[in-house]
């Protein structure tokens, strides 16, 4: 059995999601009922219905409910609850507090991320969630390309603070180190054993967990999310088990941060495929392929721009250059913690 690491999930998708408005996963009439309740107290429900409907076909599925912090868009001290539905070849996720339902399906020639409204009047889709892992690649390579004219004490203490290393050949390289200890600690009445992936010395992953088995292999949705790299994906899955509280910290080409999670119950049942379906009647979101640089004006095409970022309200940046980039990354810093 392989570890089951639902927070990968969680935390990818939690970036991906921009539409954002109160969301439940039964039917549109059962989401307004739901709205008030799951806002006053939202571990209390499950809008997975355990009654199917007669014409509905039935998917096996694994329901995870649990706490999370450390969202980009959020304050770190917040917490939110979020439920995953998992099944062999699709998961969703509902986000209680925000109001966001994000459906990742790997039923089909590529993976694909679909993002829906509560009203369910809108969505959108993506279908290159690697592409997360492969700007970082770029702006790392940028970096060391940068780094050589630095004089050689400074390069090499560049380079160690970004945790970047280099092979005899002077390519980038990524070393990995797994740490593991027993512990005597206990999570849902279930003891767990600590494990701790490092990436160049960069903690990257900060796992309890427990010796539980799991479904659904899960190494197909790792690499679809695109959450961590190749080398980190490998690790993760010769780890056995189920992480139950833990740290990720998610690295991106723009920025690192740690994503907390706390697994706080699970149930294993039936639900009906449609679950997973686009909602009749809801409309696809169709974004133009140029924006414009929000430091400089210039139009740039999203595919080729310089650099990306994302705001915390879930907005996506284009930049025109590298230094506009960097302009807008400063200015950020300097705004006050709860205005970023």
């Amino acid at each position: 059995m392989k570890v089951l690491t639902l927070s990968i999930l969680l935390a990818i998708l939690s970036q991906n999601t921009v539409v954002q408005n109160t969301v439940a996963l039964n039917t549109v009439a059962q989401n307004t009922v739901a709205q008030n309740t799951v806002a006053s107290n939202p571990a209390s429900q499950d809008p997975v219905s355990e009654e199917p409907a007669p014409s509905d076909a039935r998917i096996e599925a694994m329901i995870i409910l649990q706490e999370i912090s450390g969202r980009p868009g959020r304050p770190d001290h917040e917490t939110e609850i979020q439920q995953m539905v998992l099944a062999r070849d699709r998961v969703l996720l509902e986000d209680r507090q925000r109001g966001l339902l994000s459906i990742l399906r790997l039923d089909g020639d590529q993976p694909l991320l679909l993002e829906i409204s509560a009203d369910r009047t809108v969505y959108r889709e993506s279908n290159d969630l690697g592409r997360i892992q492969k700007d970082r690649w770029i702006q790392e390579k940028q970096l060391e390309k940068r780094s050589r004219n630095l004089p050689k004490a400074e390069r090499e203490q560049l380079l160690k603070a970004s945790h970047l290393r280099l092979s005899e050949s002077g390519e980038l390289i990524r070393e990995i180190r797994v740490e593991q200890s027993d512990s005597t600690e206990q999570r849902l009445g279930l003891p767990v054993r600590s494990v701790r992936i490092y990436e160049n010395d960069r903690l990257i992953t900060d796992l309890l967990v427990a010796d539980l088995d799991v479904p659904f292999p899960m190494a197909k949705f790792h690499r679809a999310s695109g959450a961590f790299g190749a080398k980190v994906q490998d690790a993760l899955e010769k780890i056995e088990g189920l992480p139950l509280e833990g740290v990720i910290h998610v690295v991106t080409a723009t920025l690192s941060h740690p994503l907390t999670f706390k697994i706080t119950q699970w149930d294993r049942r039936s639900v009906p495929t449609s679950l997973f379906d686009v909602p009749a009647g809801c409309q696809k979101l169709e974004e133009t392929a140029f924006a414009h640089c929000p430091i400089c004006g210039q139009q740039v095409e999203r595919e080729a721009s310089a650099a990306r970022a994302r705001t915390r309200e879930g907005e996506w940046l284009f930049f025109d250059q590298r230094e506009c980039f960097q302009q807008w990354r400063i200015a950020r810093q300097k705004k006050a913690p709860g205005q970023r």
